[in-house]
């Protein structure tokens, strides 16, 4: 077998790059705060080789994935540049000269309206819902130029932004509380470390095989070992669950994720950090499920329609320091009406629950199309 090609890969700073833009007023005569993005978005499946697979094919080729990037990137995006706006605003409101706690990121409510084009930047709006001394809300719709950029493969140019944008592809209300003392410290009896032990001890984390770039059955068998193509920030291997899960019910199932770092974040940057794992949460989560459904060979549709992300700790204690690896462990507990809710708990490397995600989407099998229009 032939060794998987490699893609050069962005760390969080490099992927997600912003740039402020000259603020804007809203219809209510409020300051907007306004960001563009700066480097394309990841694709899922888009480094795997293809033109190989179709090379003696006759005929239309097969559609074989959607126009959407991934939709971590803008729901990682779009709070940092709420971040970025309340850390600004921050610097110059601590009253008296008193330290106060940081703001972190507290939660994110995105709702997913549009695909996301690889081939044009993301425009962030930020406007205020809240502002208080210990609690802020922030509200970020995410849109793009209706119009390719001149440089679509990166980096964006600044003038994109004066480009006619399309509808709202993404929106979110991101909340921020500042670190306080904690009084009473109460999660689950035993970590997904320690529940899952005689798994995880089989073999260090790094040699599990690598997450797939889309944990479709089909994809992964034709397609098998090809590295994690240009997938940005991290370093994700996923656990063997197979036996686990052989006896069980759906909604008993379980799948668990190692992950950390792929290029140091500055430890200051806390926010940053905190996207890390919202962005790591929402990756292949709702595809995971169509194989257990039985949709690995036809799946139709999978795409996020909400996704709620909360963290329950300081946001300090969510910073991924050192060289240990953070544990995402995902179920699905309902599945109905052609949609499924998908569960995700974010361990430290020493078994904190330090953050969930929640997340609603659509999925189901692929329909019965006439020839010429299959979708692989």
């Amino acid at each position: 077998m032939a060794p998987a090609a490699e893609f050069p890969r962005r760390g969080f700073q490099e992927a997600m790059t912003i740039t402020p833009l000259p603020a804007a007023d809203d219809a209510q005569g409020r300051s907007l705060k306004r960001f563009i993005s700066q480097q394309p978005a990841w694709k899922p499946g888009h480094e795997l080789p293809w033109d190989a697979l179709f090379s003696g094919l006759d005929g239309p080729r097969p559609r074989h994935s959607g126009p959407g990037v991934f939709g971590g990137h803008v729901y990682a995006q779009a709070p940092l540049a709420a971040a970025r706006a309340v850390e600004e605003e921050d610097k110059h409101s601590e009253p008296n000269g008193r330290l106060l706690g940081m703001f972190g990121i507290h939660s994110i409510q995105g709702v997913f309206t549009n695909p996301g084009l690889e081939d044009r930047p993301f425009i962030y709006e930020v406007s205020p819902l809240s502002s208080g001394r210990s609690f802020k809300a922030r509200l970020v719709n995410a849109r793009q130029p209706n119009q390719p950029s001149q440089s679509p493969l990166g980096p964006f140019p600044i003038s994109d932004a004066n480009l006619p944008l399309s509808d709202i592809c993404f929106s979110c209300i991101t909340t921020f509380k500042r670190s306080t003392p904690t009084l009473d410290e109460v999660q689950e009896a035993h970590s997904a470390q320690e529940r899952y032990a005689d798994i995880l001890s089989s073999r260090a984390p790094d040699e599990w095989d690598l997450s797939p770039q889309a944990d479709i059955d089909l994809v992964k068998e034709l397609f098998p070992n090809p590295g994690p193509g240009a997938f940005p920030i991290l370093n994700m291997h996923k656990v063997d669950m197979t036996a686990y899960n052989a006896d069980k019910v759906i909604t008993d199932r379980r799948e668990l994720i190692f992950y950390r770092l792929l290029k140091p974040l500055p430890m200051e940057d806390v926010n940053a950090h905190i996207l890390c794992h919202a962005f790591e949460a929402d990756r292949n989560g709702l595809i995971m499920l169509g194989n257990h459904l039985g949709y690995g060979y036809n799946l139709g549709v999978a795409a996020s329609l909400s996704y709620s992300f909360y963290v329950h700790v300081n946001p300090e204690e969510a910073v991924m320091n050192g060289e240990g690896w953070w544990l995402q462990e995902v179920c699905w507990p309902r599945v109905s009406a052609g949609r499924c809710m998908m569960e995700s708990k974010i361990w430290s490397p020493r078994g904190m629950h330090v953050a969930s995600g929640y997340q609603d989407g659509i999925i189901g099998p692929e329909k019965n199309k006439s020839e010429g229009e299959s979708k692989l």
